[in-house]
């Protein structure tokens, strides 16, 4: 699997399970991958979330996708460990406003509003898991290559 597949992956399913670490215990919840492109993997959240802190105390995260098969087949689950950056680039927080009309009606309504937080995945690892390498899942592959 190219990074290349792994970017038409999350286009089909971008709904996944961000894992961070709240002190030392891990913290699951579900997350939308909002834009996925050669620059990283987005994702958008409210400042007041404990995500925020979460991220800011440890950057290091995983997120898993999982795309069902057809029974028998139980599918496939990509799986994606890095750091988040926050991204403060007006021009990406310009296009998440374009894409989710509904934030203009929080915070200021505009792109550099403080309520709204970008963060993106720019490098890292993945790998696909599936029944065929069930026991020994990988290989993990880096990116950016």
């Amino acid at each position: 699997m190219t990074f290349e597949d792994c970017l038409r992956y999350i286009e089909r399913t971008p709904d996944g399970f961000l894992a961070t670490v709240e002190g030392e215990r891990p913290h699951v919840r579900p997350m939308t991958v909002w834009l996925a492109d050669s620059s990283g993997i987005y994702f958008y959240t409210s400042a007041v979330k404990p995500l925020v802190s979460q991220l800011l105390a440890n950057p290091n995260v995983e997120i898993a996708f999982h795309q069902p098969g057809t029974p028998p087949d139980i599918g496939t689950v990509l799986r994606i460990a890095g750091r988040m950056e926050l991204v403060e680039d007006m021009s990406i927080r310009a296009r998440l406003y374009e894409k989710f009309d509904w934030l203009k009606q929080i915070g200021t309504g505009t792109p550099d509003s403080p309520t709204i937080l970008v963060f993106r995945i720019s490098s890292g690892r993945f790998n696909l898991w599936s029944w065929e390498n069930n026991v020994n899942p990988g290989p993990w592959v880096g990116f950016p290559a």
